[in-house]
């Protein structure tokens, strides 16, 4: 005759010494200190901004030309590199913005660590 294999209690889940489950919510995720870290990102996103700005403006230069007969001929060179860097920076500008508002999210909802009581059934056998 077979012996049923018995399953574990509800509360065995509960401890991390038995379980290989893995918890719901990380609490090493949610820690001040990210405030300071989205700040800086911030800080970088501006600055990123602000380069990306420069180098379109640096993308376009205007040549005059001026033919023998008084007309005047103004055209826009457009450079790649320089539009190029433009779109990176403001693709980093991007991603600096949206980890910057992550760590904010991070950082303003920490929670006080609540000691976690272990209910006698959840005991390992040798601690008992």
């Amino acid at each position: 005759m077979r012996q049923r294999e018995t399953l574990p209690a509800v509360t065995d889940a509960a401890d991390p010494s038995t379980s290989t489950a893995v918890p719901a919510r990380d609490d090493r995720l949610h820690q001040p200190w990210r405030l300071a870290v989205a700040a800086v990102e911030l800080v970088l996103a501006v600055a990123a901004g602000w380069a990306a700005t420069w180098c379109w403006g640096s993308a376009v230069t205007t040549v005059t030309i001026h033919a023998d007969d008084g007309t005047e001929l103004v055209s826009h060179v457009y450079e790649g590199n320089w539009i190029g860097l433009a779109f990176v920076a403001a693709a980093v500008a991007g991603l600096l913005l949206v980890d910057g508002a992550r760590q904010i999210v991070l950082g303003v909802r920490t929670r006080r660590r609540r000691r976690r009581r272990v209910s006698p059934q959840a005991r390992p056998a040798d601690a008992r």
